[in-house]
């Protein structure tokens, strides 16, 4: 009996080293596994917007393959390009966040309508069995802990992406301060050119136009007679037209309307000894109106960009000359 049992033991010893079909079996299952699991994880999708930024990207949802704070891997050509966040989901949209760049090559080759592939999840065994990555990774930012940084989380208009690549301009304001020179006239009837400080603010009504408001006021010492002081206001609607130009430079041709005002209290009253002619006074009374003028003007804006966000402004036209600062949002 205890030779069988000797002999038995032997036996399954033998069998469970050997390479049986069971075994094989096994192996298979898990490979097999393995193989469905990466195409459940891996889904072809397509960018249907991209930010000014570059930063959200809108994509395709096929079958719902992704929900909101799943981590995805972007492949172009089967090859990892960025690491992203999924931050919304909405009916067979996507809205993502990129966290980090992989390849800059195959980065600036992402457009709208292009065709991708998403990997869902981990994508550390994509990295090492499929991809030869660049050696000068890039990242947009540092960490998740900066993921809402400088940009919000989507919302229901951030989804439609008002950002349009056609616009040499992203952004849809710009206000900005001026020192300018505006033509005016002298006590004796003649031209002259006064100094003023003005304000516009701009806004981007189509991509690349922009309609313009600029307000600014001097005041004008001894006019329209020797003791007096005239206020100049100038009220300016503009059209302009952004083109872009080298140096992160842009040129923004206009025409408009002008209506220069004037304003001067104690013009036309009698002084404190009574010494003026009613023709004096009725002659300072005119001077003020004759200062007033409406007029259709043309001219051309500079803008270049010192750092993100504000330019250096020069306009010149049949309105005014000016220089100044602008601010961008």
């Amino acid at each position: 009996m205890y030779f069988l049992n000797y002999c038995c033991l032997i036996v399954l010893f033998l069998t469970l080293c050997a390479p049986n079909a069971n075994g094989a079996t096994v192996i298979a299952d898990l490979e097999q596994n393995s193989q469905e699991s990466s195409e459940i994880l891996l889904s072809d999708e397509k960018i249907i917007k991209i930010s000014g930024s570059k930063r959200i990207f809108i994509l395709t949802n096929a079958a719902d393959f992704v929900h909101p704070g799943d981590f995805i891997s972007i492949l172009l050509d089967e090859k990892l390009v960025a690491r992203a966040l999924v931050a919304k989901v909405r009916g067979a949209y996507s809205g993502i966040k990129i966290l980090k760049i992989y390849s800059m090559e195959r980065w600036s080759r992402l457009a709208p309508g292009g065709a991708i592939q998403v990997l869902r999840g981990d994508d550390s065994y994509y990295r090492k069995s499929k991809s030869n990555q660049d050696e000068a990774d890039e990242s947009l930012i540092d960490g998740d802990e900066d993921l809402f940084n400088g940009t919000s989380i989507l919302s229901e208009d951030d989804m439609e992406m008002s950002q349009n690549k056609r616009r040499a301009i992203a952004t849809d304001n710009i206000i900005s301060g001026g020192y300018a020179w505006i033509q005016g006239l002298d006590n004796d009837g003649s031209s002259a050119s006064y100094e003023q400080f003005n304000g516009s603010w701009a806004y981007q009504i189509a991509d690349n136009v922009w309609a313009e408001f600029l307000y600014g006021e001097n005041l004008i010492s001894g006019y329209p007679s020797n003791g007096l002081d005239t206020k100049m206001t100038n009220m300016t609607f503009r059209i302009k037209y952004t083109i872009k130009a080298p140096l992160y430079s842009f040129i923004q041709p206009y025409v408009g309307y002008q209506s220069i005002g004037a304003s001067s209290p104690s013009a036309g009253e009698q002084n404190s000894l009574g010494t003026l002619l009613q023709a004096e006074l009725d002659a300072e009374l005119q001077q003020v109106e004759n200062l007033k003028k409406s007029a259709f003007v043309i001219g051309v804006t500079l803008l270049k960009r010192l750092v993100p966000g504000w330019f250096i402004r020069l306009d010149a036209g049949s309105d005014l000359i000016s220089g100044g600062l602008s601010f961008e949002f």
